[in-house]
């Protein structure tokens, strides 16, 4: 496949690029890691068609896990709060009408287990396992839910469906595609792609956003994330906007076969800024409920970010000193960069001359 040819970049549209196939050395990989990297180079977004999300999958994820979650009582759902960005998100003054639930290191299965073990204790939305944590494919998870089926049968039947696999490995394979392509168009060596690839943790985000009272107006204000990069996929109702250079923002429309991929701040360090973070918001341009749901990317405990080595030299001096991202996120949620415009040019961001 070939990326599309009415795809729009740089400031009049975001990149759509068609990655059905492509592996790397095979025939369009060139072409399509082009056509990424350019999006994600002046937006820090991209557009991706993909097949990583069956029709049947998508159907049970947004029309049944994910309404009977945030369905769940709110004292149950605040039971997951664990951190500044890990368990559930309640509504709050920036997004009134927004709620998350994040399972963190949804490619290790006991710390997903233990979610649906808060939520779930008897095991009553075997589809929530199914639907949203398929990413846990380890042998170790597997283990898990055999172990579960004795309280809920329906396990059992679940594990017989290929889709798991399939989701598990596409969606993971995607967001790793995606990051290569844009390091490899940088001119970053296997050696430390190979690191920064094998640096990275993996979490699902699940999002519910209410319909505005307004009827209008923003669900979420412009931000960009603290992560390494996220594959948002949409339901039906619209919402995700991008900012463009010139300022002006882009609808993205909920497609089927197509997903969002957008660069977090970590991105930016990691690229010597050369990958800015995407500004991104969410409005409410109907009154629709709207689902989403986020395949993100953050470091693993203990890694610090710092820009790659072959991003930096003399025509490109460092932009960024090394980053502790539990620190940073300490900082931006709780300290003075919930102030900040931009909390991560002040958290390490390399002073600029006078």
């Amino acid at each position: 496949m070939a990326p599309i040819d009415d795809a729009k970049q740089g400031l009049s549209g975001i990149g759509r690029v068609d990655l059905r196939g492509i592996e790397p050395s095979s025939r369009g990989w060139e072409e399509a890691r082009a056509a990424v990297a350019a999006s994600m180079e002046a937006l820090g977004a991209v557009l991706v068609v993909q097949d990583a999300l069956s029709p049947d999958l998508r159907r049970a994820l947004f029309g049944r896990a994910m309404p009977e979650l945030f369905a769940l009582p709110l004292d149950v759902k605040r039971s997951l709060v664990s951190g500044h960005i890990n368990g559930y998100v309640g509504p709050r003054p920036s997004a009134p009408s927004y709620e998350s639930v994040r399972a963190w290191e949804t490619t290790n299965g006991g710390a997903v287990r233990n979610v649906g073990d808060v939520l779930w204790p008897h095991g009553g939305n075997p589809a929530f396992w199914y639907e949203v944590f398929t990413t846990s494919c380890s042998f170790s998870f597997l283990i898990c839910l055999l172990t579960h089926a004795s309280c809920c049968p329906a396990f059992g039947l679940l594990l017989c469906s290929g889709t798991v696999s399939a989701f598990a490995t596409n969606m993971l394979g995607l967001q790793r595609k995606v990051g290569t392509m844009v390091l490899e168009s940088l001119g970053v060596g296997q050696g430390s792609l190979g690191s920064h690839l094998g640096s990275l943790s993996y979490s699902v985000r699940l999002s519910h956003y209410g319909v505005s009272e307004a009827g209008g107006g923003m669900l979420m204000k412009s931000h960009r994330d603290p992560t390494v990069l996220s594959v948002v996929v949409q339901h039906d109702v619209e919402g995700l906007e991008v900012q463009a250079q010139d300022g002006s923002w882009l609808a993205v429309a909920p497609q089927p076969d197509t997903v969002a991929v957008l660069a977090g701040e970590l991105l930016a360090v990691v690229t010597n800024g050369r990958v800015p973070a995407c500004v991104h918001r969410v409005s409410a341009p109907s009154r629709r409920e709207r689902l989403s749901a986020q395949f993100v990317s953050t470091p693993k405990d203990g890694f610090t970010v710092r820009p790659v080595d072959e991003l930096v030299d003399a025509d490109h001096p460092p932009r960024y000193n090394p980053c502790d991202f539990e620190g940073y996120i300490r900082f931006r949620y709780a300290g003075e960069g919930r102030k900040l415009s931009d909390p991560l040019e002040a958290f390490c961001g390399v002073a600029k001359g006078p």
